[in-house]
């Protein structure tokens, strides 16, 4: 007994030592799930709203550096500015975001460089201490300016590390390290612990995510590692780049063959090449770190055949895993390039395997009828629009009724349903709540239900207007449909005379 005591009263203490609001939730399994958004395509507060009606909690902000690349390195306003808005946009509709940082003093955008348009990035080298400081001292800048926003959940260091890249022969982490240190005398761990540290100094609890180098691809894990307690380590994947970064549209097929870094040849991708290879070593490093890890970018650049499966197997594997995944990118402009919401390929199934892995949307903001308020007994339900995507189910029910007066109405497609169906009672009290939905069908796809609100059927001019005389006969849909396990049919008869109504089931 004594050392099961002993074993509880440790746990308790180390768990109030190291309570960390912001990095609880990078221990919540694949909880951020969302985009990478940048300041240089027009945005405004609606495309925020969208997002989060979507189901998206995380932008990952990639803004260009907050200093210059060269000397003397002074502050670059407009990227601040640009910074700025997007964190401004996200405090509004309530979006945690992480900052990662494209270029800064000694270090060129990843982009930039790759095509040649820059010089090599010398952040990395040993002995450059001034732009490491420098670097640094920008980093410290960013913590300390976003720092209190409990919305603020991680700083990303550098976006694609990449020193060395074009000259290192390597396909394995071990060779990628020994040429680094041993040819070139980099040491990367090095420059990121005096990084950290210098974060430390005013930001102590602040997530520091940390991306492999070699663009940060999956394949070149395990990479450097710290001593620090809030650390996130992140990779980013387009492989196989011949499929993701195709430029003509359904020109490329998924599941299929394409070249693989790890094993230097061409090979088929499918969901078991994925598992078993492309994120084999970073599902290593996590099981054998116990580190939370962040995809921070994947997508495609345009809709290519068997797209939506390609999403769809990675997007498994991060939910198996647990691991956090950010889109590239939102809403880049206003073409399809990158933009997964508008590839507009046929029944959408692109956007809506990646509307299936985002979380449910937002509970619908309820409008009429309003809380006691009395209707006719055709009332119409309106509610807050959300998206193009997001469907409803409205459910109506008798208070004190039995479950024959429950009505569910599922997968409306607008944010306004006239129940036409005259089967609430004059006189009678009802609720009525909504729920939101996206693609999926699963119960993690819906929103929670609206709270009920209640209301009246009175007589109103409508109900008081004169019989009007039935010439004809007619046979109604029934409704609901589907039904479990009641369901009503209305019909309609010229005369009064015997019915006789035979229901047949679908095989007859």
């Amino acid at each position: 007994m004594k050392i099961a005591l002993i074993l509880i009263i440790s746990t308790i203490f180390t768990f109030n030592s190291f309570s960390n609001p912001k990095y609880d939730k990078w221990q919540d399994p694949s909880y951020f799930r969302g985009y990478n958004i940048l300041y240089e395509s027009p945005k405004n507060l609606q495309d925020f709203i969208d997002f989060k009606n979507y189901g998206g909690n995380l932008f990952h902000i990639q803004p260009d550096g907050f200093f210059a690349c060269d000397a003397p390195y002074d502050p670059v306003q407009a990227n601040i500015d640009g910074c700025d808005m997007l964190v401004n946009f996200c405090r509004q509709v309530g979006i945690h975001y992480v900052i990662g940082m494209r270029s800064g003093p000694g270090a060129y955008d990843t982009f930039d460089e790759s095509q040649g348009t820059t010089g090599e990035s010398r952040v990395w080298n040993s002995g450059n201490t001034t732009e490491q400081t420098k670097y640094a001292e920008m980093l410290k800048m960013v913590a300390e300016r976003y720092g209190n926003d409990t919305l603020f959940v991680g700083l990303n260091l550098v976006i694609e590390p990449r020193p060395k890249v074009r000259v290192i022969p390597a396909n394995t982490s071990a060779s990628y390290k020994f040429f680094l240190e041993n040819i070139y005398n980099i040491h990367m761990d090095q420059v990121y612990s005096s990084w950290v540290s210098v974060i430390r100094e005013s930001e102590p609890e602040l997530p520091v995510i940390l991306e492999s180098f070699g663009y940060s691809t999956p394949e070149l894990f395990p990479a450097y590692t710290i001593n620090d307690p809030f650390i996130i380590y992140s990779a980013h994947n387009y492989q196989p780049v011949q499929f993701s970064k195709e430029a003509v549209p359904f020109n490329m097929t998924y599941p299929g063959v394409y070249w693989n870094i790890s094993t230097l040849s061409q090979v088929l991708y499918d969901a078991a090449f994925l598992r078993g290879t492309v994120f084999s070593k970073l599902r290593d490093f996590q099981l054998s770190t116990g580190a939370p890890v962040l995809i921070g970018e994947m997508g495609m650049y345009k809709p290519q055949n068997g797209g939506d499966q390609y999403l769809n197997d990675q997007l498994n594997i991060f939910k198996d895993y647990g691991w956090h995944f950010a889109f590239w990118d939102w809403r880049r402009g206003s073409g399809p390039d990158w933009n997964i919401e508008k590839f507009s390929d046929p029944g959408d199934m692109h956007w809506k395997t990646v509307l299936a892995k985002f979380h449910a949307p937002p509970v619908p903001v309820q409008i009429s009828p309003a809380n006691e308020e009395m209707v006719s007994s055709s009332p119409v339900f309106t509610w807050d629009t959300m998206t193009a995507f997001t469907t409803y189910d409205l459910e109506i029910s008798m208070v004190r009724g039995s479950r024959a007066d429950i009505f569910v109405i599922p997968d409306i497609n607008s944010s306004t349903y006239v129940f036409g169906e005259r089967n609430l009672l004059t006189g009678k009290i009802y609720s009525w709540r909504i729920r939101a939905k996206n693609p999926g069908g699963a119960p993690e796809n819906m929103s929670a239900w609206s709270e009920p609100r209640i209301f009246t059927i009175g007589l109103t001019a409508a109900d008081n207007k004169p019989e009007i005389k039935i010439n004809k006969y007619a046979l109604e849909q029934n409704y609901p449909n589907p039904f479990n396990p009641v369901t009503n049919i209305n019909y309609s008869l010229a005369v009064n005379s015997n019915v006789k109504l035979r229901i047949y089931d679908m095989i007859g």
